[in-house]
């Protein structure tokens, strides 16, 4: 049972090294502070920033403080943010690969790239440090190998525990139970992909039903989801308002998909081979797949539609915001404060310019005047 923890544990390591070195270079970065107005000029960077994220939650929450900033608008947050969902595209190219790809070769070619990062000439190419995070990708399928084959040590402590039955046979307890201790974990713990790992190897190995694994794993992205809405409440209440649809989407499309699960379940079966190994595997990234494009096409209707109403409100940076920023130091809040710090300097010369000119400043509407103030304000805070 130990030895079975301590593997899942260090796959789940060794993905979060593999994100966090991807995270943190300069070719991610660089397509976040991209600038853009129109789709096309954010649609490449968003696409492929969203392979190259941490997790959905982490990239979120970093995007919105670019969209309450007003660094960008509310189109580009709503598309980029989606794009996040592609960070699990990792994780399931993990567990395609691990039953047919020998870890080692992974790990070799990652310290090889690793290396080469050190070489003078090489080290300041922004692509290499981050083809050396490889390496970690190979540890992951390393460690997925041996928990797979370490996981007959857990298989045998769950049948002495009698654990198995819980997992094995579908009822609403189980199914509720599963369902809210996935949630919790969800909810409280930021490591993305628990679920996926833990209920491969289970149901690989016959000691898990399907319904038990999709609920499980529903379980945590409806946990992540409520984290997030959490997360918005402490948001001035414009951009609450602009998201509260969002996350009664996701909610709704999580609790649909489980429950479409069940029923289809009920009516249908896999047949004769189900059995088999392979066809256990390609069940459960398909059903993986179906869930995270439902996912994703649920979050980009309902942004294509919120983006295209227009605000009645007067729009400035969020004053919640700020602490945000003064506690964090990453680039990308570097970047953040670096921008408002510019539209600070920009607002005082326009008010400048107005002071010493009543008739232009006649014309302006007094409540574009005041945002001025507010923004400003706002700004001057971060000192």
């Amino acid at each position: 049972m130990l030895i079975f923890t301590i593997n899942v544990f260090l796959v789940l390591w060794a993905l979060h090294q593999f994100g966090l070195l991807r995270s943190m270079g300069p070719i991610r970065t660089s397509r976040l502070e991209k600038p853009g107005v129109e789709l096309m000029d954010y649609f490449v960077p968003s696409i492929l920033l969203g392979f190259v994220a941490t997790s959905w939650r982490v990239e979120f929450i970093k995007q919105s403080q670019l969209w309450r900033s007003q660094v960008w608008d509310f189109r580009r947050f709503l598309f980029s943010s989606s794009q996040t969902l592609l960070s699990f595209f990792w994780l399931m190219l993990c567990l395609a690969l691990f039953l047919e790809v020998n870890g080692m070769f992974v790990v070799g070619l990652g310290l090889i790239l690793f290396m080469i990062g050190y070489i003078p000439r090489l080290k300041n190419i922004p692509i290499v440090p981050w083809l050396g995070s490889f390496v970690y990708f190979g540890l992951t399928l390393y460690f997925l190998g041996l928990a797979f084959q370490n996981s007959g040590l857990m298989m045998q402590y769950l049948m002495d525990s009698e654990i198995v039955f819980f997992f094995t046979i579908d009822s609403i307890i189980n199914w509720a139970s599963v369902f809210l201790i996935s949630t919790l974990v969800g909810f409280f713990v930021p490591v993305q992909g628990w679920s996926f790992v833990v209920t491969y190897l289970l149901y690989l190995n016959s000691q898990a039903s399907f319904l038990i694994f999709v609920f499980m794993v529903v379980g945590e992205l409806l946990g992540t989801a409520l984290s997030l809405m959490m997360y918005a409440r402490s948001w001035d209440t414009f951009y609450r308002k602009k998201t509260q649809g969002l996350f009664v989407s996701v909610i709704g499309y999580l609790i649909a998909f489980a429950v479409g699960a069940l029923v289809w379940r009920y009516f249908f079966s896999f047949g004769a081979s189900y059995n088999q190994l392979i066809v256990l595997k390609w069940i459960y990234l398909g059903t993986l797949f179906l869930l995270l494009a439902g996912l994703y096409v649920t979050i980009m209707t309902w942004g294509h539609f919120a983006a295209a109403k227009q605000d009645k409100e007067v729009v400035v940076s969020d004053a919640g915001l700020i602490q945000e920023l003064k506690t964090a130091g990453d680039v990308v809040t570097v970047f953040i404060v670096s921008q408002l710090k510019q539209r600070r300097e920009k607002l005082l010369g326009y008010k400048s310019d107005l002071d010493g000119d009543p008739e232009s400043r006649n014309k302006i509407p007094l409540f574009v005047l005041n945002q001025f103030e507010a923004e400003i304000k706002i700004i001057d805070s971060l000192k």
